[in-house]
Protein backbone atom coordinates (compact mmCIF):
# COMPACT_ATOMS: atom_id res chain seq x y z
CA UNK A 1 0.00 0.00 0.00
CA UNK A 2 1.24 3.35 -0.81
CA UNK A 3 1.66 5.46 2.23
CA UNK A 4 2.01 9.32 1.92
CA UNK A 5 0.26 11.18 4.23
CA UNK A 6 -2.09 12.64 1.46
CA UNK A 7 -4.57 14.63 4.33
CA UNK A 8 -1.53 17.00 5.31
CA UNK A 9 -1.08 17.37 1.68
CA UNK A 10 -4.61 18.54 0.88
CA UNK A 11 -5.16 22.56 1.16
CA UNK A 12 -7.24 23.69 3.62
CA UNK A 13 -9.40 25.20 0.66
CA UNK A 14 -9.98 21.35 -0.79
CA UNK A 15 -11.51 20.37 2.61
CA UNK A 16 -13.30 23.79 2.50
CA UNK A 17 -14.82 22.53 -0.98
CA UNK A 18 -15.67 19.01 0.19
CA UNK A 19 -17.43 20.42 3.93
CA UNK A 20 -15.15 18.89 5.81
CA UNK A 21 -12.49 20.07 8.78
CA UNK A 22 -9.59 18.32 9.64
CA UNK A 23 -11.59 17.21 12.80
CA UNK A 24 -13.96 16.18 10.71
CA UNK A 25 -12.22 13.79 8.60
CA UNK A 26 -10.16 12.52 11.26
CA UNK A 27 -13.22 11.52 13.78
CA UNK A 28 -14.68 9.79 10.43
CA UNK A 29 -11.71 7.83 10.15
CA UNK A 30 -11.34 6.97 14.02
CA UNK A 31 -14.96 5.16 13.79
CA UNK A 32 -13.56 2.73 10.62
CA UNK A 33 -13.82 -0.92 12.14
CA UNK A 34 -11.96 -4.15 10.42
CA UNK A 35 -14.97 -4.99 8.70
CA UNK A 36 -14.47 -2.09 6.21
CA UNK A 37 -12.45 -3.64 3.60
CA UNK A 38 -9.23 -1.70 3.45
CA UNK A 39 -8.70 -1.48 7.01
CA UNK A 40 -9.33 -5.38 7.16
CA UNK A 41 -6.75 -6.15 4.23
CA UNK A 42 -4.40 -4.22 5.94
CA UNK A 43 -4.34 -5.30 9.50
CA UNK A 44 -5.10 -9.07 8.36
CA UNK A 45 -2.20 -9.27 5.38
CA UNK A 46 1.58 -11.59 5.69
CA UNK A 47 3.30 -8.85 4.18
CA UNK A 48 4.84 -7.33 7.72
CA UNK A 49 5.40 -9.68 10.49
CA UNK A 50 2.73 -8.29 13.12
CA UNK A 51 -0.02 -9.26 10.64
CA UNK A 52 1.89 -12.53 9.85
CA UNK A 53 1.53 -12.83 13.92
CA UNK A 54 -1.96 -11.98 13.88
CA UNK A 55 -3.09 -14.28 10.49
CA UNK A 56 -0.86 -17.30 11.73
CA UNK A 57 -2.90 -17.32 15.26
CA UNK A 58 -6.09 -16.72 13.58
CA UNK A 59 -5.47 -19.78 10.72
CA UNK A 60 -3.67 -22.15 12.94
CA UNK A 61 -6.73 -21.85 15.71
CA UNK A 62 -9.39 -21.71 13.02
CA UNK A 63 -7.85 -24.93 11.14
CA UNK A 64 -6.75 -26.55 14.02
CA UNK A 65 -3.16 -27.41 13.09
CA UNK A 66 -0.13 -25.10 13.96
CA UNK A 67 1.31 -22.78 11.01
CA UNK A 68 4.82 -22.86 10.11
CA UNK A 69 5.08 -20.76 7.64
CA UNK A 70 2.67 -17.85 5.78
CA UNK A 71 3.29 -15.94 2.91
CA UNK A 72 1.79 -13.36 1.02
CA UNK A 73 -0.13 -13.96 -2.30
CA UNK A 74 -0.83 -11.75 -5.34
CA UNK A 75 -4.58 -10.25 -4.80
CA UNK A 76 -5.18 -9.24 -8.38
CA UNK A 77 -4.62 -11.88 -10.63
CA UNK A 78 -4.12 -10.88 -14.48
CA UNK A 79 -7.19 -11.49 -16.80
CA UNK A 80 -6.48 -14.39 -19.10
CA UNK A 81 -8.59 -12.84 -21.87
CA UNK A 82 -10.40 -8.91 -21.77
CA UNK A 83 -14.12 -10.45 -21.27
CA UNK A 84 -12.76 -12.61 -18.10
CA UNK A 85 -14.49 -10.65 -15.00
CA UNK A 86 -11.69 -9.55 -12.85
CA UNK A 87 -10.82 -11.04 -9.34
CA UNK A 88 -9.98 -8.72 -6.28
CA UNK A 89 -8.70 -11.31 -3.49
CA UNK A 90 -9.08 -9.31 0.36
CA UNK A 91 -6.30 -11.60 1.55
CA UNK A 92 -4.80 -14.13 -0.22
CA UNK A 93 -1.35 -16.40 1.68
CA UNK A 94 0.18 -19.75 1.35
CA UNK A 95 0.48 -21.54 4.29
CA UNK A 96 2.42 -24.57 5.31
CA UNK A 97 1.46 -26.50 8.47
CA UNK A 98 4.42 -28.51 10.97
CA UNK A 99 3.51 -31.74 8.88
CA UNK A 100 4.38 -29.88 5.87
CA UNK A 101 1.38 -29.49 4.02
CA UNK A 102 0.88 -26.88 1.90
CA UNK A 103 -2.47 -24.41 1.65
CA UNK A 104 -3.95 -20.94 -0.60
CA UNK A 105 -5.91 -19.48 1.80
CA UNK A 106 -8.21 -16.39 1.01
CA UNK A 107 -9.95 -14.55 3.55
CA UNK A 108 -12.78 -12.22 2.17
CA UNK A 109 -14.55 -9.81 4.11
CA UNK A 110 -18.33 -10.04 3.26
CA UNK A 111 -19.71 -6.86 5.27
CA UNK A 112 -22.95 -6.91 3.40
CA UNK A 113 -25.65 -9.10 2.36
CA UNK A 114 -25.72 -10.46 -1.60
CA UNK A 115 -28.99 -12.82 -0.55
CA UNK A 116 -28.51 -14.42 -4.26
CA UNK A 117 -24.66 -14.32 -5.34
CA UNK A 118 -23.09 -14.64 -2.05
CA UNK A 119 -22.81 -18.51 -2.63
CA UNK A 120 -22.15 -18.11 -5.88
CA UNK A 121 -19.03 -15.72 -5.34
CA UNK A 122 -17.57 -17.36 -3.03
CA UNK A 123 -17.35 -20.54 -4.98
CA UNK A 124 -16.25 -18.25 -8.14
CA UNK A 125 -13.17 -16.76 -5.79
CA UNK A 126 -12.36 -20.72 -4.74
CA UNK A 127 -12.76 -21.73 -8.38
CA UNK A 128 -10.16 -19.66 -9.89
CA UNK A 129 -7.17 -20.07 -7.10
CA UNK A 130 -7.58 -23.72 -8.48
CA UNK A 131 -7.71 -22.53 -12.01
CA UNK A 132 -4.71 -19.94 -11.54
CA UNK A 133 -2.85 -23.15 -10.15
CA UNK A 134 -3.17 -25.57 -13.66
CA UNK A 135 -0.93 -24.87 -16.60
CA UNK A 136 -1.49 -25.57 -20.53
CA UNK A 137 0.04 -29.29 -20.33
CA UNK A 138 0.28 -30.05 -17.16
CA UNK A 139 -1.81 -32.63 -14.87
CA UNK A 140 -4.68 -31.34 -12.50
CA UNK A 141 -3.11 -31.15 -9.84
CA UNK A 142 -3.37 -28.77 -7.20
CA UNK A 143 -2.31 -27.36 -3.87
CA UNK A 144 -5.46 -27.53 -1.71
CA UNK A 145 -7.38 -23.84 -1.36
CA UNK A 146 -10.11 -23.17 1.27
CA UNK A 147 -12.00 -20.16 0.64
CA UNK A 148 -13.02 -18.24 4.08
CA UNK A 149 -16.11 -16.40 3.82
CA UNK A 150 -16.48 -13.64 6.94
CA UNK A 151 -20.00 -12.28 6.86
CA UNK A 152 -22.33 -10.64 9.31
CA UNK A 153 -25.12 -13.17 9.36
CA UNK A 154 -26.37 -16.27 6.98
CA UNK A 155 -30.56 -16.28 7.50
CA UNK A 156 -30.40 -19.72 6.16
CA UNK A 157 -28.31 -20.64 9.26
CA UNK A 158 -31.00 -19.75 11.83
CA UNK A 159 -30.72 -23.61 12.89
CA UNK A 160 -27.17 -23.63 14.06
CA UNK A 161 -25.90 -21.37 16.85
CA UNK A 162 -22.17 -22.20 16.09
CA UNK A 163 -20.94 -19.21 14.08
CA UNK A 164 -18.20 -21.24 11.98
CA UNK A 165 -19.71 -23.40 9.50
CA UNK A 166 -16.52 -25.82 7.88
CA UNK A 167 -16.25 -26.51 4.35
CA UNK A 168 -19.58 -25.69 2.90
CA UNK A 169 -20.99 -24.05 0.20
CA UNK A 170 -23.94 -22.30 2.02
CA UNK A 171 -26.67 -22.51 -0.95
CA UNK A 172 -29.65 -20.89 -0.32
CA UNK A 173 -32.04 -22.90 -1.86
CA UNK A 174 -30.57 -26.46 -1.31
CA UNK A 175 -28.19 -25.96 1.85
CA UNK A 176 -25.91 -28.75 0.00
CA UNK A 177 -22.74 -29.41 1.43
CA UNK A 178 -19.66 -29.54 -0.31
CA UNK A 179 -17.46 -32.59 -1.03
CA UNK A 180 -15.12 -32.49 1.63
CA UNK A 181 -12.18 -32.32 -0.70
CA UNK A 182 -9.48 -30.32 -1.57
CA UNK A 183 -11.62 -27.06 -2.33
CA UNK A 184 -13.59 -25.73 -0.02
CA UNK A 185 -15.21 -23.14 1.90
CA UNK A 186 -15.28 -21.95 5.73
CA UNK A 187 -18.27 -19.71 6.65
CA UNK A 188 -17.89 -17.33 9.76
CA UNK A 189 -20.81 -15.49 11.19
CA UNK A 190 -19.62 -12.73 12.93
CA UNK A 191 -23.20 -11.52 14.82
CA UNK A 192 -23.50 -15.20 16.02
CA UNK A 193 -20.00 -14.17 18.09
CA UNK A 194 -22.08 -12.07 20.44
CA UNK A 195 -23.40 -15.70 22.32
CA UNK A 196 -19.61 -15.89 23.40
CA UNK A 197 -20.16 -12.97 26.09
CA UNK A 198 -22.36 -16.05 28.13
CA UNK A 199 -19.27 -17.18 28.94
CA UNK A 200 -15.73 -15.66 30.53
CA UNK A 201 -13.70 -14.52 27.98
CA UNK A 202 -10.60 -16.53 29.67
CA UNK A 203 -12.52 -19.79 28.27
CA UNK A 204 -12.79 -18.61 24.52
CA UNK A 205 -10.78 -19.58 22.01
CA UNK A 206 -8.35 -17.23 19.87
CA UNK A 207 -10.43 -17.46 17.26
CA UNK A 208 -13.07 -16.31 19.08
CA UNK A 209 -11.65 -13.40 20.22
CA UNK A 210 -10.35 -12.27 16.76
CA UNK A 211 -13.67 -12.99 14.95
CA UNK A 212 -15.17 -11.06 18.27
CA UNK A 213 -13.00 -8.01 17.29
CA UNK A 214 -13.34 -7.90 13.98
CA UNK A 215 -17.11 -7.58 14.64
CA UNK A 216 -17.57 -5.31 17.89
CA UNK A 217 -14.02 -3.32 17.81
CA UNK A 218 -16.37 -0.03 17.69
CA UNK A 219 -19.45 -1.32 19.28
CA UNK A 220 -20.39 1.29 22.08
CA UNK A 221 -22.38 -1.49 24.04
CA UNK A 222 -19.49 -4.37 23.50
CA UNK A 223 -16.52 -1.84 24.95
CA UNK A 224 -16.34 -3.07 28.31
CA UNK A 225 -15.25 -6.87 26.42
CA UNK A 226 -13.30 -4.88 23.98
CA UNK A 227 -11.12 -3.37 26.31
CA UNK A 228 -10.61 -6.16 28.08
CA UNK A 229 -9.50 -8.32 25.33
CA UNK A 230 -7.19 -5.77 24.51
CA UNK A 231 -5.49 -5.65 27.80
CA UNK A 232 -5.34 -9.03 28.48
CA UNK A 233 -4.63 -10.49 24.61
CA UNK A 234 -1.45 -9.28 22.81
CA UNK A 235 -2.73 -10.40 19.50
CA UNK A 236 -5.68 -8.02 20.23
CA UNK A 237 -3.50 -5.45 21.03
CA UNK A 238 -1.42 -6.13 18.00
CA UNK A 239 -4.81 -5.47 15.87
CA UNK A 240 -5.71 -2.35 16.85
CA UNK A 241 -2.19 -0.95 17.15
CA UNK A 242 -2.75 -1.96 13.25
CA UNK A 243 -6.00 -0.46 12.79
CA UNK A 244 -4.41 3.05 14.43
CA UNK A 245 -1.55 2.68 12.07
CA UNK A 246 -4.00 2.03 9.07
CA UNK A 247 -5.42 5.28 10.30
CA UNK A 248 -1.78 7.19 10.28
CA UNK A 249 -1.72 7.14 7.23
CA UNK A 250 -4.40 10.11 6.23
CA UNK A 251 -4.23 8.86 2.46
CA UNK A 252 -7.16 6.74 3.15
CA UNK A 253 -9.36 9.89 4.47
CA UNK A 254 -9.88 11.03 0.91
CA UNK A 255 -11.56 8.01 0.34
CA UNK A 256 -13.48 8.34 3.09
CA UNK A 257 -14.55 11.02 2.58
CA UNK A 258 -17.05 9.99 0.12
CA UNK A 259 -19.43 9.57 3.18
CA UNK A 260 -19.53 13.33 3.51
CA UNK A 261 -20.62 13.61 -0.54
CA UNK A 262 -23.97 12.77 0.61
CA UNK A 263 -24.07 16.29 2.85
CA UNK A 264 -23.21 18.19 -0.50
CA UNK A 265 -25.85 17.59 -2.69
CA UNK A 266 -28.02 20.54 -3.86
CA UNK A 267 -30.90 20.12 -1.36
CA UNK A 268 -27.71 20.71 1.26
CA UNK A 269 -26.66 23.26 -0.92
CA UNK A 270 -30.28 25.72 -1.20
CA UNK A 271 -30.30 25.21 2.67
CA UNK A 272 -26.99 26.49 3.24
CA UNK A 273 -27.96 29.59 0.81
CA UNK A 274 -25.26 29.12 -1.25
CA UNK A 275 -24.62 30.71 -4.55
CA UNK A 276 -24.60 28.94 -8.09
CA UNK A 277 -21.06 29.52 -8.28
CA UNK A 278 -19.77 28.14 -4.98
CA UNK A 279 -21.95 24.95 -6.12
CA UNK A 280 -19.51 24.67 -9.30
CA UNK A 281 -16.85 25.01 -6.68
CA UNK A 282 -17.91 22.28 -4.45
CA UNK A 283 -18.52 20.10 -7.58
CA UNK A 284 -14.49 20.84 -8.78
CA UNK A 285 -13.97 19.94 -5.19
CA UNK A 286 -15.43 16.33 -5.39
CA UNK A 287 -13.43 15.92 -8.50
CA UNK A 288 -10.29 16.93 -7.11
CA UNK A 289 -10.89 14.62 -4.00
CA UNK A 290 -11.45 11.60 -6.43
CA UNK A 291 -8.93 12.22 -8.55
CA UNK A 292 -6.74 12.30 -5.48
CA UNK A 293 -7.84 8.76 -4.73
CA UNK A 294 -7.76 7.57 -8.13
CA UNK A 295 -4.16 8.45 -8.25
CA UNK A 296 -3.54 6.13 -5.36
CA UNK A 297 -4.44 3.08 -7.50
CA UNK A 298 -3.19 3.64 -11.06
CA UNK A 299 -1.61 6.83 -12.88
CA UNK A 300 -4.28 8.75 -14.25
CA UNK A 301 -3.65 9.31 -18.30
CA UNK A 302 -4.84 12.87 -19.98
CA UNK A 303 -7.85 10.72 -21.28
CA UNK A 304 -8.65 9.63 -17.36
CA UNK A 305 -8.71 13.20 -16.12
CA UNK A 306 -10.62 14.69 -19.20
CA UNK A 307 -13.42 12.23 -18.14
CA UNK A 308 -13.47 13.08 -14.86
CA UNK A 309 -13.52 16.61 -14.94
CA UNK A 310 -16.44 16.20 -17.45
CA UNK A 311 -18.70 14.53 -15.43
CA UNK A 312 -21.29 16.56 -13.65
CA UNK A 313 -22.07 16.39 -9.91
CA UNK A 314 -24.99 13.40 -9.66
CA UNK A 315 -22.22 10.87 -11.47
CA UNK A 316 -19.36 11.80 -9.81
CA UNK A 317 -21.49 10.93 -6.33
CA UNK A 318 -22.29 7.66 -8.54
CA UNK A 319 -19.31 6.76 -9.28
CA UNK A 320 -17.68 7.25 -5.46
CA UNK A 321 -20.00 4.55 -4.59
CA UNK A 322 -18.36 2.24 -6.09
CA UNK A 323 -15.12 3.34 -6.10
CA UNK A 324 -14.06 -0.25 -4.22
CA UNK A 325 -15.00 -1.56 -7.80
CA UNK A 326 -12.47 0.61 -9.96
CA UNK A 327 -8.65 -0.51 -9.97
CA UNK A 328 -7.74 0.45 -13.23
CA UNK A 329 -8.51 3.16 -15.87
CA UNK A 330 -10.36 0.44 -17.79
CA UNK A 331 -12.42 -0.05 -14.27
CA UNK A 332 -13.38 3.26 -14.53
CA UNK A 333 -14.77 3.60 -18.55
CA UNK A 334 -16.75 0.29 -17.43
CA UNK A 335 -18.33 2.17 -14.44
CA UNK A 336 -18.82 4.90 -17.06
CA UNK A 337 -20.52 3.16 -19.42
CA UNK A 338 -22.90 1.59 -17.15
CA UNK A 339 -24.07 4.56 -15.90
CA UNK A 340 -24.69 6.02 -19.19
CA UNK A 341 -26.01 2.79 -20.36
CA UNK A 342 -28.46 3.12 -17.15
CA UNK A 343 -29.47 6.42 -18.49
CA UNK A 344 -30.88 5.65 -21.73
CA UNK A 345 -32.38 2.87 -20.37
CA UNK A 346 -34.07 5.27 -18.20
CA UNK A 347 -34.80 7.84 -20.63
CA UNK A 348 -36.10 4.87 -23.13
CA UNK A 349 -39.00 3.83 -20.38
CA UNK A 350 -39.93 7.71 -19.60
CA UNK A 351 -40.08 8.10 -23.53
CA UNK A 352 -42.28 4.55 -23.78
CA UNK A 353 -44.52 5.78 -21.01
CA UNK A 354 -45.18 8.74 -22.74
CA UNK A 355 -45.73 7.09 -26.02
CA UNK A 356 -48.42 5.09 -24.47
CA UNK A 357 -50.00 7.77 -22.89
Amino acid sequence: MKQNNLLLNISDQQLQQAGLTRAQARKSLAALDYRDNDVFRHVMNAENPVSRKILTMYLSDLLHRRIVWIGSEATEPVKANFREKGVRYDVMVRIRDDQGKPMLVNLEMQNYRMAESLSLRSQGYASRMVSDQIEVGGSFDFIPVLQIMITKRMPEMKVSREYLHYHRYTNEKTRKRMPKERCRTLWIEMEKTQALERIPTEQWRISDKITYMLRYSRDPKKQKIIHELIEKEEVIRMMEEKRMDFLKDTSYAIAKMRMKYDEMDEKTVYKKGMRKGVKKGVKQGKISLLKELLRQKWELTESDEKVLDNLNEAKVNQIVQVLNRINTSEDLHEQLKKLSDSKHEAENITQLSYTHD
